[in-house]
């Protein structure tokens, strides 16, 4: 039994069960809010040492890192569906999913650590002060790659989805409670709208990331 430990509210833990339930998978999911202590239970630490999700379990293979179990899933369980049995493709794949973890989650991680924290423990972390400039320097060059990147085709690979859609979609995750200016991205607005019309993206969203209601509203 294909096995998933992840919480939606996590954008590594979305992009998993995304690709999950796009693929098809009947994966047993289960839901672990690491926000509230529950990845260093002596139960999930026993399966996942760092007490980070999501993790993989499959039979007797136990696997973590995002990006890693995307892999995983589009090759034992997708019959390529969302990767590609072509050199070349898989490399403009992987190289996304390079790009991804060496670059646009770190940065994007840094630059609204502040609000995502607020909204996850509101209790502990302060509200900030002002809400995210996306005209900041710090940002700038990963929207300007991924604005770039899409100029040519419908997806990050192609014209089709791969997993790097879905790699890279994981930190968008937040970007409506953080207001992002679609409007000046027009390359990654139609790339998110077009993600959004897929019925696995939509429902692994969480609430607590919609564009906010009178409690809980950012700013």
């Amino acid at each position: 039994m294909l096995k998933i430990y992840a919480t939606p509210l996590s954008a590594n833990g979305r992009k998993v069960l995304a690709v999950s339930r796009h693929l098809g998978l009947n994966a047993e999911i289960h839901e672990v809010n690491v926000y509230h202590g529950e990845g260093r239970t002596p139960q999930y630490l026993a399966i996942n040492p760092s007490g980070k999700i999501p993790t993989l379990i499959d039979g007797d293979f136990v696997l973590s890192e995002s990006n890693a179990i995307l892999l995983y899933l589009a090759e034992a369980h997708g019959a390529n569906q969302l990767w590609s049995g072509d050199p070349k493709e898989r490399g403009r794949i992987a190289q996304w999913l390079f790009w991804e973890s060496a670059h646009w989650q770190p940065t994007l991680i840094g630059f609204l650590s502040q609000l995502v924290g607020h909204r996850l423990l509101p209790e502990r972390i302060p509200k900030p002060q002002q809400a995210p400039d996306w005209s900041s320097a710090a940002v700038q060059p990963v929207l300007n790659t991924l604005e770039k990147g899409l100029s040519a085709t419908a997806f990050l690979a192609g014209s089709q989805p791969s997993i790097a859609d879905f790699a890279v979609a994981g930190m968008t995750t937040y970007f409506r409670v953080a207001n992002f200016p679609f409007q000046r991205f027009p390359k990654i607005a139609a790339w998110y709208a077009r993600l959004e019309s897929f019925e696995s993206w939509r429902d692994t969203a969480s609430p607590l990331w919609s564009s906010g209601d009178s409690d809980q509203a950012m700013f």
